[in-house]
């Protein structure tokens, strides 16, 4: 009976979800993904020479980084403005 079997490790620590809130009961990787430099929106802000070092990444480099984070079982990013 399949069902009764336990469930296969995961692939990865990351992929070893935590209770976020006990009220809410959404579970999330133990570490999170942050998005700031993810895009290349903020490479050119800023006041003559001075950059205040956002971080850019290309659109590919922008997948390949989201495409790993998930595979190694991610599912928390950090996509906060401020």
């Amino acid at each position: 009976m399949a069902h009764l079997q336990p469930p296969l490790p995961p692939p990865t620590p990351l992929a070893r979800y935590r209770l976020l809130s006990p009220t809410a009961g959404v579970h999330v990787s133990p570490i999170q993904l942050g998005a700031m430099s993810i895009g290349d929106r903020w490479a050119s802000v800023g006041v003559g020479e001075k950059r205040f070092g956002m971080g850019s990444m290309d659109k590919e480099s922008s997948f390949k980084l989201l495409d790993a984070y998930f595979d190694a079982g991610g599912n928390f990013i950090d996509t906060a403005n401020n």
